[in-house]
């Protein structure tokens, strides 16, 4: 056994109650694709995070943590290393229209209790998919609304293995980014505090299910990772992918959505392959046809680009 897998095995059995060698990530991908991780670890709380963290990079292995992975396409090969699946969902509310979130909590279920306690300032995230350190990571946003714009401050762990509480300009936000996004195993999110405010919560509510609706009339269900393609600015990829005439078109097992065209759908057991196949074509058309370069929104994890 080579010094690699010796250090998985080893992980595996310092936590032997949350880690699995050759673990499937389809079963937890928004999209149902994906290859299995060489290590995969279900962390249920803040200190199952915290621990497998330090333990990973006290053992050198390379790791990825993810939360719902709503808007990552793992490579049909799996991923190299330890891959966490981060589900430490727990939340509280602070005096001062404060809100504490462990990074694994669920945007949806974090911001419809904010809307039922009549908080203002999350309103905008009651149909956002994913969780609290996703949408840290990549700066989410909806709306009119952004995470940058309400994070008062987050935990974070390092490559020391320090847990430290960061300010918002610590993560140098942009536009669906932050410099977290891509990092690898440099940082990883534990908790973040959002400074919210006091609204009226039958006009909050009201606004939530004007969202809601409005989700539910433009984006499709099934098996996706949300928006494929970030917004050209001053335009709509949807709206350029509509023009281009490829609404519906299929690759393999993965097909534009009809309901929207930023939406690629999983729904004939598609593949990675597949779905960065139509990614290629449809930035190809649109290119040709109008001369703007799509930039994908999701991020491509795996041995291969997926």
């Amino acid at each position: 056994m080579d010094d690699y897998a010796a250090r998985l095995d080893m992980l595996a059995q310092r936590l032997p109650d949350i880690a699995e060698r050759e673990g499937c990530l389809s079963r937890y991908s928004a999209a149902g694709i994906g290859g299995p991780a060489d290590l995969l670890i279900v962390a249920k709380s803040r200190d199952d995070l915290l621990r497998a963290v330090t333990q990973s990079w006290s053992l050198g292995l390379p790791l990825k943590v993810f939360g719902g992975l709503t808007n990552c396409l793992i490579s049909d090969d799996g991923v190299a290393g330890v891959v966490i699946l981060n589900l430490a969902r727990n939340f509280r509310f602070e005096e001062g229209y404060r809100v504490f979130a462990e990074s694994g909590a669920i945007v949806v279920q974090v911001s419809r209790e904010v809307v039922r306690r009549g908080w203002g300032g999350l309103t905008w995230a009651v149909g956002l998919p994913g969780t609290i350190g996703g949408a840290v990571v990549n700066n989410a946003g909806a709306f009119g609304g952004e995470i940058s714009r309400i994070l008062a401050s987050a935990e974070v762990v390092g490559p020391d293995g320090a847990a430290r509480e960061v300010a918002p300009s610590w993560f140098d936000f942009r536009y669906r980014c932050s410099r977290l996004k891509g990092a690898g195993e440099k940082w990883v999110v534990l908790s973040a505090v959002f400074q919210l405010r006091e609204g009226d919560q039958e006009h909050l509510q009201a606004v939530a299910e004007t969202y809601t609706q409005r989700r539910r009339g433009t984006q499709p269900p099934g098996k996706t990772l949300g928006s494929t393609f970030k917004n050209p600015e001053g335009d709509s990829a949807g709206r350029l992918i509509e023009a281009a005439g490829l609404k519906g078109v299929r690759v393999g097992g993965v097909s534009i959505s009809t309901k929207h065209a930023n939406f690629f759908i999983n729904d004939a057991h598609g593949t990675a392959a597949d779905y960065q196949a139509l990614i290629r074509l449809v930035q190809d058309e649109v290119r040709q046809q109008f001369c703007v370069s799509l930039e994908p929104e999701i991020e491509f994890v795996g041995r291969r680009e997926a």
